[in-house]
């Protein structure tokens, strides 16, 4: 009878971020972010591309954070 009432866990919510071994130019940052996003991976490298050039090159610095605190796949 108790098992009939258990709570089942469910896992809600996205996948957490992880650097892909697979689909790497540099780091896998941007491949990851493509991932999470739903997003090609050249479009997420040109999109950030991009907006590394428009903060000066600020971007980068949050690149090697991610890199530094993201898991591997």
């Amino acid at each position: 009878m108790d098992e009939d009432f258990a709570i089942k866990k469910i896992r809600i919510g996205a996948k957490p971020f992880v650097r892909p071994r697979d689909d790497r130019v540099i780091l896998g940052v941007c491949s990851g972010i493509a991932r999470k996003l739903g997003i090609s991976s050249i479009s997420s490298r040109v999109l950030f591309s991009l907006l590394t050039l428009f903060t000066g090159g600020g971007l980068a610095v949050v690149y090697l954070i991610i890199f530094l605190i993201s898991p591997q796949e």
